[in-house]
């Protein structure tokens, strides 16, 4: 790469403007367009100087250890028998989940008053928050019917008052 930096171009990379205008050159033209010219040297000098790499590195790592498979090579996997699998999946299927088991690990844990009355008095929090929903759709309900009957009281009174005014 270096060696081509040092050479000079043959021909700049602007065509001149006679050539892209069509005018022969001749005197007679009054106006000449004003023409560009770039110092290709200085732009090479510039972008391109011959000690400068540009970042680019060679990495020296050892490769991979994983080797690739070669055709020949490749052993058949473990292939699944669609008669095994069927009768797995009927043998499985007269068991239960093993998730709707009840667990016994926690019946067989033998645990002190007071760590059981905090996971007891914990579990009924739980249970308290995830009900919080209804309760707040409950307060709800009071208090419009507290400002129902509050409004009830009031037309009352005002009626009263009417009443007693006539």
């Amino acid at each position: 790469m270096a060696q081509n930096l040092q050479k000079k171009p043959s021909k700049g990379i602007l065509k001149t403007s006679r050539s892209v205008d069509g005018h022969d050159g001749s005197p007679s033209t009054s106006k000449k367009p004003k023409e560009q010219r770039f110092d290709e040297m200085n732009i090479i000098e510039t972008f391109h100087p011959a000690d400068k790499d540009y970042g680019h590195m060679k990495v020296d790592e050892p490769k991979t250890p994983y080797s690739e498979a070669i055709d020949g090579d490749l052993e058949p996997a473990d292939e699944l028998d669609a008669n095994i699998l069927a009768a797995k999946l009927a043998a499985s299927m007269n068991k239960p989940p093993k998730c709707t088991e009840p667990c016994d690990s926690d019946e067989d844990m033998e645990e002190p008053e007071e760590v059981r009355q905090r996971r007891l008095e914990f579990e009924k929090k739980r249970k308290m928050h995830y009900n919080e929903f209804q309760a707040l759709q409950l307060a709800r309900q009071l208090l419009a019917q507290e400002e129902e009957e509050e409004e009830e009281e009031n037309e009352d009174k005002e009626d009263k008052e009417e009443q007693a005014a006539t």
